[in-house]
């Protein structure tokens, strides 16, 4: 998990049987396999052809999007996220500062500016909620 939410697991051999005995559920996991391998490749494509900076502010609208403004996170979670080091992400949280879009302090991020932070992030999380959007509906 990327951030403290509550969860359940299921047993894989009783997950595959529920799931050959309720098409409807088998349906869903079909759907679900399609969107993560469509968001496994957007990823390696996102990381091949965008900036750390373009990274960075895609991943904190995610995160806000799921969570909300504050965000518990250290620099070096954010830079396994974004597949760099943990350097690189001190410079974007600095930068981001800086300019009044985030509030940085040890192990927390807040957004302050979304639409400033959406301007500078790449457009993959939008393909990725576009897909999500064709698969499930809205």
């Amino acid at each position: 998990m990327q951030v403290e939410a509550f969860a359940s697991i299921i047993d894989a051999d009783r997950l595959r049987q529920a799931a050959q005995e309720n098409p409807k559920l088998r349906d869903m996991m079909v759907r679900y396999e399609q969107f993560f391998l469509a968001q496994v490749q957007q990823t390696a494509a996102c990381n091949a052809a965008h900036s750390v900076r373009a990274r960075a502010c895609k991943w904190l609208l995610r995160m806000q999007s799921l969570v909300g403004d504050d965000l518990v996170l250290t620099q070096e979670f954010l830079a396994q996220m974004i597949g760099v080091q943990r350097s690189g992400v001190n410079a974007i949280a600095q930068e981001l500062q800086k300019l009044e879009m985030i509030s940085y302090s040890r192990g927390h991020i807040r957004i302050l500016d979304r639409p400033r932070i959406e301007r500078l992030a790449c457009e993959c999380d939008a393909a990725i909620n576009a897909h999500y959007a064709e698969i499930f509906g809205s």
